[in-house]
């Protein structure tokens, strides 16, 4: 007998960022230990690198952002530990509205058993409300079943969020959670289940995410212990994804290091510095030397490994420092550097 095959359809919360465990990866760890025979399947096999971003790095360079599939993120981002033994279908800002066009391709392509959906999010924050959330989840449903009509299909509630967004977006989730499990027992066939996950009743908004949305180690392990439990009802799985009695740590943030600094034109700067594992961005800070000015924090955390400072005064000298970023979390400050704008 085969090994169930199974893929992730999602969105951040399933792909995760590079550097992270994700729950796919201890879902499978969890396989793994447990002696359960099982294959991931789909089109990626990392994760989400802001590094290797088509659209990132053209913000951060100040060019157009390229259209179409030339701006797709590769999906090849490291992992925590290791690797993700197979493939998964998600990636970073798709919704139930975007996926429900390709869903349909994926299925046909990777052919599995079983399909965990983890969508919703974007769709309330970018799409529209709740019951149209609801409609392009229904139609997901009907592509993946076009291209697999015994497909088992468990989806997840939303995890929430208690300080993304404002009141009214937060209530939205409220209202598409209660409105979930109504819509997947209408859609439940006996030759196509659709069951619900839920993610939500083992999940702490404040304390398993890393920026109010996006999971840290035990949000990870908590998200991952929600799907074992659903696939645990389908006959996957011998035996429940068991919790450590300590939550598993954050990466500590290193000190970053200004490798490169040019001047771009008249009045620009372009900086690089290395890398640091587990940092989700940096923050970098300038003050005019020249005027004796204040050290400034930049307002927009970057995603990547350079910047360009703009709108400078040709001339001035400027002092600059980076600091590696999780959410709020901040790493010490690299040590500065000192350049001339324009020279």
């Amino acid at each position: 007998m085969r090994a169930p095959r199974i893929m992730v359809l999602g969105d951040s919360l399933a792909s995760g960022m590079q550097d992270d465990y994700t729950w796919r990866w201890q879902l499978a760890q969890h396989f793994r230990r447990t002696g359960t025979p099982a294959e991931f399947v789909g089109p990626h096999t990392g994760t989400f690198s802001m590094y290797e971003d088509p659209v990132l790095l053209a913000l951060v360079e100040g060019r157009p952002v390229p259209p179409g599939a030339d701006g797709d993120n590769p999906m090849t981002g490291p992992y925590r530990e290791g690797r993700f033994e197979g493939g998964h279908c998600a990636r970073p800002g798709w919704t139930a509205h975007a996926a429900k066009a390709s869903v349909r391709e994926h299925v046909a392509a990777n052919r599995p058993d079983y399909l965990l959906v983890q969508l919703g999010f974007n769709d309330l924050a970018m799409v529209g409300p709740p019951e149209e959330a609801l409609r392009d989840l229904s139609a997901v449903v009907s592509e993946a079943r076009a291209a697999a009509p015994d497909v088992v299909i468990l989806v997840a509630n939303i995890a929430g969020t208690t300080t993304w967004g404002n009141a009214w977006f937060r209530e939205t989730i409220g209202d598409y959670n209660a409105e979930l499990p109504a819509t997947l027992a209408d859609l439940s066939t006996p030759r196509s289940p659709v069951a619900l996950v839920d993610v939500r009743s083992g999940f702490d908004p404040d304390a398993d995410t890393y920026d109010g949305i996006h999971p840290n180690p035990a949000g990870e392990l908590a998200m991952a212990n929600s799907f074992a439990d659903a696939l645990l009802r389908f006959g996957v799985g011998r035996h429940p994804l068991v919790l450590p009695r300590t939550r598993p740590p954050e990466l500590p943030l290193a000190e970053p290091t200004i490798v490169a600094a040019h001047s771009e034109g008249d009045a620009s700067v372009r900086l690089e510095w290395s890398r640091v594992r587990g940092a989700s961005a940096y923050r970098v800070a300038l003050r005019d030397v020249t005027l004796d000015q204040p050290r400034q924090l930049g307002p927009i955390p970057v995603l990547g490994d350079h910047w360009v400072a703009q709108g400078l005064t040709t001339g001035h000298v400027y002092e600059f420092d980076v600091a590696s970023a999780r959410g709020e979390r901040l790493g010490p400050r690299s040590e500065p550097l000192r350049m001339a704008a324009g020279l």
